[in-house]
């Protein structure tokens, strides 16, 4: 293969790599424009999923039945290029897990690699939907509301540019205060729980089985929450990845195609000398043989 035919294929093969990041690029787009919306409207809503539930554990007086340990969850990716997001995910997550010896849930196959053969506390593998619903997640859920203590890690979606990492405590065993006092710190509103007379109230069928259901169904969508979350982060991650590949290709073609013009020009002067050197020779030796 010569030199030119070389870098027409390596052109070829760029602007292809061009048009595929561009593609990937408008896909994660699309993927945020549909989840972006959905995910800003639903802020407000969580918190007041959590102003309900504490109002009605005071009507459940029991704890729910759950495992005395904490639980730290990763929430990871198993698709696309997240790129930095993701180790620094990792890293944060494996962290709070060796600051508190804590159990470990790791959802999303792109981060299993990492925590494979930790064997020194129990650990939970799962895949992280693309765009999860709430039975989506509902064996992951199940796992978390079995823990008394459980900190969620996950990227939280600011701009196409920031997606920082940022984590959600909760105790399945705290009192209203304590849920009042979390909320005001991580919502930052004012009291959310008032106090309630459980007196008032007959609880069918009975305070245990209610506060159990209440602790699987309000953690299901706390965790169905923080995923949704952490999708539109990546989305958002491999949205800027692609386009910086897409621009990392489309320089890289422009220089490629400079090359392959001047290893063309090369040729094509190379054989208007050869041909010019051709027939000069032949007019001289006409010239000797006429003489």
């Amino acid at each position: 293969m010569t030199k030119i035919d070389g870098l027409k294929k390596d052109l070829t093969t760029m602007r292809n790599l061009e048009a595929l990041t561009n593609m990937l690029e408008q896909t994660a787009a699309r993927s945020i424009s549909q989840m972006r919306e959905n995910i800003l409207n639903s802020r407000a809503f969580f918190s007041e999923v959590w102003r309900i539930y504490g109002i009605l554990k005071q009507l459940t007086p029991p704890a729910p039945e759950v495992v005395h340990k904490h639980l730290v969850v990763g929430v990871g990716v198993d698709w696309g290029m997240p790129g930095n997001l993701l180790h620094k995910l990792i890293d944060e997550t494996e962290r709070i897990q060796k600051q508190h010896e804590a159990d470990l849930l790791i959802a999303g196959k792109m981060a299993h690699g990492h925590f494979r053969g930790k064997n020194q506390q129990t650990i939970h593998f799962f895949s992280s939907p693309k765009d999860p619903t709430l039975a989506d997640i509902q064996p992951i859920y199940k796992v978390v509301a079995s823990y008394a203590k459980v900190t969620i890690v996950y990227p939280r979606f600011e701009s196409l540019s920031r997606q920082p990492i940022q984590t959600a405590s909760f105790s399945l065993n705290e009192s209203a205060e304590e849920t009042d006092a979390r909320q005001e710190e991580q919502v930052g509103s004012s009291r959310l729980v008032n106090t309630i007379d459980a007196d008032r109230f007959i609880i069918d069928p009975d305070p245990q089985s209610i506060s159990n259901y209440l602790n699987e169904a309000v953690v299901g969508l706390t965790v169905h929450h923080y995923f949704a979350e952490a999708a539109l982060a990546y989305s958002a991650a491999q949205m800027v990845a692609m386009r910086n590949s897409h621009d990392n290709a489309k320089q890289e073609s422009k220089k490629l195609q400079v090359k392959y013009n001047s290893a063309r020009r090369a040729v094509i002067d190379s054989k208007i000398r050869e041909l010019y050197g051709t027939r000069a020779a032949t007019k001289l030796k006409k010239k000797v043989l006429d003489s």
